[in-house]
């Protein structure tokens, strides 16, 4: 009884410790953003039928402004992802120019390939008419779809030079963009590499001579080791490559030792400041997952005393990971027929919706003894589920969109995550009653893992259906590091739930309100 007195002791102690670390990290990574932060302009650009938000950011004011930097970002992306680069060509004397293409972002418009191209095409005229930009000193930066939407403008707005990173595969352009140069990452997806040395081949190999920046014919591809298809958006080599050839292209007689070594002493640090803006912004993030416990501390108590779980009723682990398999494969398999949730209008996140329903459907029929054995309708509790849910993803919601990528939902996206809740819910009932109580640190390994691998079973039929099945849901696949990434904080945070109220309903309406906001803010509206 004392020694579990004092290990609760202990373990709120710890907890109040754990906040006030988060509150430094907080404090620390606001500051370091602020410190690094450069003027810019938030405004909605309408031409073209699209209203398109851009974030423009101004050289710092002992800068003299060598030309115009025109960012566009990839599937699934946002402005706010481009920041790096954004604010490192405005450090360096670029107004960039940062857009949101339709349903994506800030964006209301609805997206398809076809739209995302025709409104960034659009952008960039409405700002050439306005004498915002002049063309000839104006650099297309596109990454992923935006760097095949950068690519093929150039049959109707050649601009100075057009830097794509990882750009998708495309039809070849009656004319190559003037001064191309693109990037391919290590472990980028094959069809990309493809698409990168497709557009080598087409350009006949490397030219970098002088004469082919002044003749506007100049192209490289640069295939950069240790990166990934994302990572290259955060990547030093990228931002000061990009760079480098913008001036080689705005002054060709220029020689290119001169140019990098006036980039590297550029009076504003760009990479120094840059660096450290997403670091106060990793520094944010992780302050406030710091604070989460003690809020689930907090409202642990206000729901009254917890409810011992009876251990041992899940499935077997050998039995489960048949059931998730078999039901993942018949998801992929129905959802080539038709994506049943298709009214949700989220490309791609309307089929994860639908495969996850699919898949908690058949767990819950298998389970249906232990399902009922954790169902609990307890009003507190699932209050309390809801407040802790709204409060997590509103603040984390808050501190991503602030810098690092954009995670608050516009009236749109409140809409698709009304209709996302629901079905989610019922996968993450599903997914809490066959992983079963949390227990001691050993079970609760084993019980972490078991979750591991039932989600890799998920991606991997996802996976499947991509390469063997030509489902078309190559997005699952490009985004699967951004998909790891919150299956882990979200069970993490569920298990902290869990074992503080013993609710398996509660702790299932909290994880469908992280996985609906989650879903909901980062798949293209259509």
């Amino acid at each position: 009884m004392a020694g579990g007195v004092k290990a609760r002791r202990l373990r709120g102690l710890w907890t109040m410790v754990l906040a006030a670390a988060g509150i430094v990290l907080l404090f620390l990574g606001a500051h370091w953003i602020r410190v690094a932060e450069l003027p810019k302009q938030e405004i909605v650009l309408t031409a073209g039928g699209c209203n398109t938000p851009v974030t423009i950011l101004q050289p710092p004011a002992d800068v003299q402004p060598v030309g115009s930097a025109i960012l566009i970002h990839g599937l699934s992306a946002n402005r706010r992802l481009m920041m790096y680069l954004a604010e490192d060509f405005a450090g360096h004397g670029f107004q960039s120019y940062a857009m949101d293409l339709p349903g994506h972002g800030d964006s209301e418009d609805r997206f398809s390939f076809a739209r995302a191209e025709g409104c960034a095409t659009a952008a960039v005229e409405a700002l050439t008419q306005a004498h915002a930009i002049d063309p000839k000193t104006t650099i297309l930066v596109g990454h992923s779809m935006g760097g095949t939407i950068a690519i093929r403008m150039a049959d109707r707005d050649p601009v100075a030079a057009t830097i794509a990173i990882s750009p998708g595969p495309t039809v070849a352009p009656k004319r190559m963009p003037t001064n191309l140069l693109v990037f391919s990452a290590s472990a980028d997806l094959k069809i990309l590499k493809e698409a990168a040395k497709g557009l080598s081949d087409l350009a006949g190999g490397t030219r970098t001579a002088p004469d082919d920046f002044a003749q506007r014919r100049a192209f490289e591809l640069q295939l950069l080791p240790h990166s990934t298809h994302t990572s290259l958006l955060s990547d030093r080599r990228v931002a000061h490559n990009s760079e480098q050839w913008a001036m080689r292209t705005l002054f060709p007689d220029i020689s290119a030792e001169t140019i990098a070594l006036n980039l590297d002493l550029a009076t504003y640090e760009t990479f120094g400041s840059g660096r450290r803006r997403l670091a106060g912004g990793a520094l944010g993030f992780i302050g406030i997952l710091l604070i989460f416990p003690l809020a689930v501390s907090i409202l642990a108590k206000i729901g009254g005393p917890t409810s011992p779980e009876v251990p041992g009723l899940t499935p077997r682990v050998p039995l489960l990971l048949i059931e998730v398999a078999i039901g993942a494969m018949i998801g992929v398999l129905l959802l080539l027929v038709g994506v049943p949730l298709r009214f949700l209008h989220l490309f791609t996140g309307a089929y994860l919706v639908s495969l996850l329903t699919v898949v908690g459907l058949l767990l819950l029929i298998l389970n249906f003894g232990f399902a009922l054995e954790y169902a609990s309708l307890r009003p507190t509790r699932l209050i309390g589920a809801v407040i802790l849910g709204f409060a997590t993803f509103l603040a984390l919601g808050g501190w991503l969109n602030w810098q690092l990528t954009d995670a608050w939902l516009n009236a749109p996206r409140w809409m698709r995550f009304a209709g996302i809740l629901p079905f989610l819910w019922l996968y993450f009932f599903a997914e809490e009653v066959v992983l079963g109580p949390v227990r001691s640190r050993g079970a609760r390994a084993k019980r972490f893992g078991v979750f591991l691998l039932l989600r890799l079973e998920i991606f991997l039929a996802c996976t499947l259906g991509y390469y063997a099945l030509a489902s078309g849901q190559v997005l699952l696949v490009i985004l699967f590091v951004y998909l790891a990434i919150f299956s882990i904080l979200q069970r993490l945070a569920s298990d902290a739930l869990r074992a503080r109220t013993g609710a398996a309903t509660a702790t299932a309406l909290f994880g469908a309100i992280l996985g609906a906001w989650f879903i909901a803010s980062l798949f293209p509206l259509t």
